[in-house]
């Protein structure tokens, strides 16, 4: 009878066990067994969830019933924990908006459907829901557009200094002076980097872009709020979404919860 071990079995791994009498025991096991096969999808599921964690994630979420019919969310992820490189995705709905409620709030609008909308980040939340609409996303309740280097356009959260007031009338923020020198826009004048939502036949946005130039993830603060223009009349504020934090990417249509979970023992994350 043949004795010899049979190599072709499944490969092993060491794990360390110490006896009674504190030496130590290599015990093998097979890498197919189920209790390493766990283990070791579990600790790759923790090592995925902590690449996640350095990618600071932000979602604005307008739900239809409050956002004056505007539904979907715009999402947030940066490259890294300190990186102010960002990926801005937006999945918008607009077919729900009532356009005779954008003419009774801003009679200077005379068009039959707004097809382009501003956006732009702004420094505060006053409401009590997630997302708001007309009144709601005023300047009282969302104040000004996010600006720490003072490019200084007309809603610049600093348009009242005098040094900011003088620049105003040269702000010139559009795609293309953007790339050119990033210094030209607020930070927070989205729509000035990336342009003005343009509604599909559908009347949807779904669209991503990448923004070098982001605010940092430490300047991200939980009175932000990313406010909607229509381009039609004086520009009135018609939707408004506060700020939520997540991890990782989300379905943004509609966006879903996201879980917090608990890394098991031992993974060394």
């Amino acid at each position: 009878m043949n004795h010899s071990h049979d190599r072709s079995r499944a490969p092993v791994t060491a794990t360390t066990k110490i006896t009674s009498n504190q030496h130590f025991q290599i015990i093998l096991l097979p890498l197919t067994t189920p209790m390493v096969r766990s283990f070791a999808t579990a600790c790759a599921f923790v090592g995925a969830l902590a690449v996640a964690a350095a990618q600071p994630s932000f979602v604005y979420k307008f739900d239809a019933a409050d956002a004056a019919g505007v539904d979907g969310s715009i999402q947030i992820q940066y490259a890294g924990e300190n990186s102010s490189i960002a990926t801005i995705t937006a999945a918008l709905d607009f077919s729900r908006v009532n356009q005779s409620d954008i003419v009774a709030f801003d009679n200077n609008c005379t068009m039959d459907t707004v097809t382009s909308w501003k956006w732009h980040i702004h420094t505060k939340w006053n409401s009590t829901r997630s997302s708001d609409s007309f009144k709601q996303c005023a300047k009282a309740a969302t104040a000004s557009h996010f600006d720490p280097l003072r490019a200084c356009g007309p809603v610049s959260e600093y348009n009242a200094e005098p040094e900011c007031e003088a620049k105003i009338k040269d702000y010139a923020c559009n795609p293309d002076n953007y790339a050119a020198d990033p210094l030209k826009c607020e930070k927070g004048d989205l729509s000035g980097k990336f342009g003005a939502f343009k509604l599909a036949e559908d009347a949807t946005v779904s669209n991503q872009w990448t923004d070098e130039h982001f605010p940092l993830p430490s300047e991200n603060t939980e009175s932000w709020s990313i406010v909607l223009h229509a381009v039609c009349g004086q520009e009135s504020r018609i939707a408004c979404a506060h700020r939520t934090e997540v991890e990782g990417e989300v379905d943004q249509t509609p966006v879903s919860s996201v879980q917090s979970t608990v890394p098991p023992a031992g993974c060394g994350v």
